[in-house]
């Protein structure tokens, strides 16, 4: 067996490794630094284990998990009545009551955590998926991570614990809550999948190399890493004498060069613009992320609102069981579908995009300045004249 699925429909997610019988896939960087699958032609035994379970064709029409998609009728403005775990939250701190109501019953969760890099050891920092079992670690997965978390290092102990009869509570993109609903054959009722809102992922070895090479500062020594706080989009990093942070992003792109690549998506996976996922039929048993385009008649929120969308009978349950610890108000599930793009479409992949992944690799990241210079100069002229221009 040569590939697994298309290379532009992989989405890193590793599965296809977690399933080989004889441990014959490995995972390698690829593009930006992306992971992708290679087989050992040595010893794969052309058995099919990985094909079968990719979310990449299993989830395709006609896929043997395409059945699993399904649209939310239903949707919520929420925020935590906590006001410590709000505050302490980027947008309304669903997924953080939701990872202790699982916790209080018992069960175990799955999140993405920054794991800081040890100077001692000259290892850096990296971002992947930890299991959880007590409302402590849960400090851990708070926190937006605009880069790839890995999931393969759970994925043994994920199975074990499902199996195990253990309510397991897995938070992650889209992509990753299919590639562990595509793990099980038929769903098992102990296994609540929670997706985020998500536009598109640098690796992180994109994120590693940007850090060491245009910030300066070595991996090893990042103790703390954040993408969002009370100033608002602005990367901030934190270690022995390491400080770094940027002005909240105004739209000028003139900020920190990784956060705007970001949000501009030319630092995405191939599969991200092209992503099964991204849309108003979901994966999973509920999906949460920031209510873009609330209406004003929702009382005052002033640290942020998260967007649930129960999907599945399982997703509605939740919802119930998160009135105790969060404001709640049903909204329709229009205005949530209408003010997030990724509720619609992937994200386009533009011809500024196409041309930069050509020439970043001879001209250096710094290239994208000369791809939306138009748009610097109108933001400026729009600030210094009042009229609003569209970029």
């Amino acid at each position: 067996m040569d590939r697994i699925c298309d290379y532009n429909d992989c989405t890193g997610c590793a599965l296809c490794t977690a399933v080989c019988p004889k441990s014959c896939i490995s995972m390698k960087e690829g593009g930006l630094g992306h992971l992708y699958p290679v087989i050992d032609p040595a010893s794969c035994i052309d058995c099919g284990a990985c094909t079968g379970a990719c979310p990449a064709n299993s989830c395709r029409p006609g896929g043997r998990t395409s059945r699993a998609f399904s649209s939310p009728v239903s949707a919520y403005a929420a925020w935590a009545k906590d006001e410590s775990e709000y505050m302490t939250s980027t947008s309304g701190g669903a997924a953080s009551v939701l990872g202790r109501h699982v916790i209080s019953r018992g069960g175990v969760v799955y999140g993405s955590a920054f794991c800081p890099g040890d100077p001692s050891e000259g290892r850096p920092f990296a971002v992947r998926h930890i299991r959880v079992e007590n409302e402590a670690g849960l400090q851990k997965l708070k926190g937006s991570k605009y880069v790839q978390s890995s999931i393969a290092e759970i994925l043994p102990s994920l199975k074990e614990d499902v199996r195990s009869g253990r309510l397991v509570l897995f938070i992650g993109t889209p992509c990753q809550a299919a590639a562990v609903r595509c793990m099980f054959g038929k769903r098992p009722e102990n296994l609540l999948l929670v997706d985020i809102v998500c536009h598109g992922v640098p690796s992180l070895s994109f994120l590693t190399g940007y850090v060491k090479d245009n910030l300066h500062i070595p991996p090893e020594n990042v103790l703390s890493l954040s993408f969002r706080g009370e100033d608002g989009f602005c990367m901030k990093i934190g270690g022995p004498e390491v400080s770094y942070s940027h002005r909240p992003l105004s739209g000028r792109r003139t900020e920190d060069l990784y956060y705007n690549l970001f949000m501009d998506a030319f630092t995405y996976r191939e599969s991200c613009y092209r992503c099964l996922f991204a849309g108003d039929r979901r994966i999973s048993d509920m999906t949460v992320g920031d209510f873009w385009g609330l209406g004003k008649d929702v009382p005052e929120h002033p640290y942020g609102v998260s967007l649930i969308l129960p999907v599945s009978p399982a997703g509605e349950n939740l919802v119930s069981a998160l009135k105790d610890n969060m404001e709640i108000f049903g909204r329709p599930v229009a205005e949530a579908v209408s003010g997030n793009e990724q509720l619609r479409s992937p994200r386009h992949k533009s011809m500024r995009i196409k041309i930069f992944r050509k020439l970043f690799p001879v001209f250096g990241l710094k290239v994208y300045y000369l791809l939306v210079m138009d748009w610097i100069i109108r933001k400026r002229l729009a600030s210094q004249t009042g009229i609003k221009t569209r970029i």
